[in-house]
């Protein structure tokens, strides 16, 4: 019996008798015929709030009798087909009583597709057995590096990613010592954290994952290096068709940014940065805002600070947000860094965007270790906004 979107005619109709709804039948008192081209013929029953369902090939006696050929029949039921074109079209006739027919469609739940299970042991299989397909040898030119995993519980194991002369290979060992080692306490969590399901951060955080070496390495060159895991379970149901118009939303007013941030935006355009300083305490603030956040006065003096200094703090970003004033979400990935200007000191950082070719050569820097020195790279044509800084880039 043939296959149509993984589901067969006799699928459906074995599913009927438990996704039959006798709330729906309480006027029914009828036979319904289907007759379906190559697959055979059945029969539906339906009488005092229940049903009976045979496949025979006699269907005299029925009210109504639908033939359809197998395809139509199960893609009408799984959704696949719409149902009133696949009537205007003729792919399916309703012969009798057209009216008693229409009946049966409050007679059962909807048919859904059944989705198969995979277990920890075969999603783990399946990654590591793709890692090689995924690898892009083009991004690894001139790298050598050992990325290990430990995954932990009944269902884990170890394995080993080699990256050399651009050849990447897996075995099921840890051998010598990894660039970076990532550990799961358990291997399911590995599996939710690949399929999206869990955060790096929050696993991180709760203790029951942990990345020891170069942590660099890992955050930043292993998305460059594989496409991303495709669940293998993920094409079972055709995904909703989306319709969208890309329009930018113009809202007719302006807003005042106030003298303070002004002032910031204004030097921009002469290429230089301001941060202002608190009168009690002598911190800079920077962004400048117009009351210190620590003494509660107001900041009125403003000094130049940079424009290079160090990155103290990087995100990488693989899923960006759609901006909520345009619906233009930005390309992938990125770096979202903190720079501690020259002049500047604590955590009075300007966080903006590490040229994207770069991102993983930028080191983080905290306590005693410097970071990266960055310089701005500015627009030709400013007009005072953020963004009259384009990017920051490596100060070579």
């Amino acid at each position: 019996m043939a296959e149509y979107w993984g589901v067969t005619v006799a699928d459906i109709f074995n599913s009927m008798p438990e996704r039959f709804r006798p709330e729906g039948a309480k006027d029914v008192a009828a036979a319904f015929g289907y007759d379906i081209k190559g697959e055979g013929k059945w029969r539906l029953t339906v009488k005092n709030d229940a049903m009976a369902l045979e496949q025979t090939d006699d269907l005299s006696g029925c009210v109504a009798t639908m033939a359809a050929d197998g395809e139509t029949f199960v893609g009408v039921n799984v959704g696949q087909v719409d149902a009133t074109n696949a009537f205007m079209s003729g792919k399916f006739i309703i012969e009798g009583d057209m009216a008693a027919f229409g009946k049966t469609g409050r007679l059962f739940r909807k048919f859904v597709l059944a989705q198969k299970e995979m277990t920890t042991k075969e999603y783990l299989a399946d990654m590591f057995a793709t890692i090689a397909g995924r690898f892009k040898p083009d991004e690894a030119d001139g790298l050598e590096a050992s990325f290990a995993f430990a995954l932990g519980g009944a269902e884990g194991g170890q394995w080993s990613v080699f990256i050399k002369d651009k050849v990447c290979t897996v075995t099921t060992t840890i051998e010598g010592k990894p660039t970076v080692t990532l550990e799961f306490n358990d291997a399911r969590d590995y599996v939710d954290f690949i399929l999206g399901k869990i955060d790096a951060q929050s696993i991180l955080a709760s203790g029951k994952a942990a990345a020891k070496g170069d942590i660099n390495m890992m955050a930043a060159k292993w998305p460059l290096l594989f496409e991303k895991y495709k669940d293998p379970l993920g094409g079972n149901v055709k995904e909703q068709e989306l319709l969208t118009l890309k329009k930018t939303i113009s809202i007719n007013q302006r807003f005042a940014t106030g003298p303070v941030m002004g002032r910031f935006l204004r030097g921009l355009k002469d290429k230089k940065i301001y941060a202002n300083q608190c009168p009690r305490c002598g911190r800079l603030q920077l962004p400048p805002r117009e009351v210190c956040a620590e003494c509660r006065v107001r900041a009125a003096d403003f000094v130049e600070v940079g424009p290079k200094g160090e990155v103290r703090y990087m995100d990488v970003v693989y899923y960006a947000m759609p901006d909520p004033l345009t619906g233009v979400a930005r390309e992938t990935p990125y770096g979202s860094i903190n720079i501690l200007l020259d002049g500047c000191k604590g955590n009075e950082t300007l966080p903006h965007f590490i040229r994207k070719d770069q991102i993983e050569k930028i080191q983080m820097g905290w306590n005693e270790l410097k970071g990266t020195r960055v310089r701005p790279v500015w627009e030709e044509n400013r007009s005072g906004d953020i963004w009259d800084i384009q990017y920051f880039e490596i100060d070579e």
